[in-house]
C-alpha cells in the first residue's frame, strides 16, 4: 500500500497510511447500510471537514460511521477506500502517539494536514492530563503542568492551541479558572465541580486570609449560613491547625474584612464565622445553635 502521496516533516514521527489504529467498542445496527454507502459516508465526512472546517477528522468519527465498529471490518472498508479512484483523496495521517486523522487532500495539503494533525493531538493530549488530574488527584492543572506535552511549541503557539480547545465541543468539560494572582488553571467538569475548583485557584494563590474570608462570604452569600471554622483544616486549604488562629487574628484586623464576624457558641466551643453583609448576626447564631445541639438532639 502507498504511504507517500504526504510526506511527514520528521521520519519516524509522523506517518501517513490506510488502515487503522484503534476501533470502538462493537455496537448493533439492524439496519445497516451497504459497503458502498458506508465509504461515501466517510469520503464526505472527510472532505467536508476538510473543505467546510479546514480541520482533519479524528479516527473515532470515522470508525463511527462504520455500523459495529468492529476493527475487521473497519481495516477491509479503509482499504476499499484506498483502492478506489473515487476517493484517491481521502489519506490518513498518523501521528507520533499513534493517533489517527483524515483528510481530504484536494482542500488541505500535506503539510498543513500533518501540522493540523499535530495540534489536534495535543489538545487531546492536555484534555487527557486535565481529566485524570481532576479525577484522579482533584487538583487543577496548571499551564506549567501542561507545556511538557509540547516543549517545542513556543508559548504564544501553545496558548493558541488551548484557546482552540477552549471552543471545541469535544472537549467542553475542559473548564479554566484564573486564581487572586491571575494565574490560569484547568479542570474538567465531569470530575470537579466549578465551585471547588475555584477554591482550589484561591488556595493555589497562597493568600490564606483572603480565601478564608472568600470561603465564609461565598456560604453567608449562597446557602445562607455561617462556616465552621474547623472546615479550614481540612487539607484542601493547607492551612495548618496551629495558623488558624493567626489568619483569623489577622483577618479582623483589616478593614477590607470588616464584614466578617466570629461567634462562638457558649457550649460546645465550636467557632464560627459569617459575612455581615449577607446574613444577620442573630440569624447566623440560630443556623450555628442548630448544627452544635438542635440536629443532634432530633435526629
Amino acid at each position: 500500500m502507498k504511504t507517500d502521496d504526504i510526506k511527514a516533516e520528521a521520519a519516524g514521527e509522523i506517518r501517513v497510511e490506510y488502515g487503522t489504529e484503534k476501533t470502538a467498542d462493537a455496537v448493533t445496527n439492524t439496519a445497516e447500510p451497504t459497503v458502498e454507502e458506508i465509504k461515501a459516508g466517510i469520503a464526505e465526512k472527510v472532505r467536508e471537514d476538510s473543505g467546510e472546517r479546514s480541520t482533519v477528522t479524528p479516527s473515532e468519527v470515522v470508525f463511527a460511521l462504520v455500523p459495529g465498529s468492529q476493527r475487521e471490518k473497519i481495516s477491509a472498508i479503509l482499504e476499499e477506500i484506498a483502492g478506489d479512484e473515487r476517493y484517491a483523496d481521502i489519506k490518513a495521517v498518523t501521528t507520533a502517539s499513534g493517533m489517527v486523522y483524515f483528510v481530504s487532500k484536494k482542500y488541505i495539503e500535506a503539510d498543513k494536514a500533518i501540522e493540523i494533525s499535530r495540534i489536534e493531538e495535543l489538545k487531546f493530549l492536555i484534555a487527557e492530563k486535565v481529566r485524570a488530574d481532576s479525577k484522579n488527584d482533584a487538583r487543577l492543572t496548571s499551564i506549567a503542568d501542561l507545556q511538557p506535552l509540547a516543549p517545542e511549541m513556543e508559548q504564544e503557539g501553545f496558548a493558541a492551541v488551548l484557546d482552540e480547545l477552549r471552543i471545541d465541543g469535544r472537549y467542553a468539560d475542559i473548564k479554566a479558572v484564573t486564581s487572586p494572582t491571575g494565574d490560569v488553571y484547568y479542570h474538567s467538569d465531569r470530575h470537579m465541580s466549578g465551585y471547588y475548583a475555584l477554591v482550589l485557584a484561591r488556595v493555589a494563590a497562597n493568600d490564606p486570609v483572603f480565601t478564608v474570608a472568600s470561603m465564609v462570604r461565598d456560604e453567608s452569600r449562597i446557602y445562607p449560613r455561617p462556616t465552621c471554622i474547623a472546615l479550614f483544616m481540612e487539607p484542601m486549604f493547607g492551612i495548618p491547625a496551629s495558623d488558624l488562629k493567626a489568619v483569623f487574628d489577622g483577618m479582623l484586623q483589616q478593614p477590607a474584612y470588616s464584614d466578617i464576624k466570629l461567634m462562638v457558641h457558649p457550649d460546645t466551643g465550636a467557632a464560627y464565622a459569617y459575612s455581615s453583609k449577607y446574613l444577620d448576626g442573630d440569624a447566623a447564631y440560630k443556623m450555628m445553635h442548630y448544627v452544635e445541639v438542635v440536629k443532634d438532639a432530633n435526629p
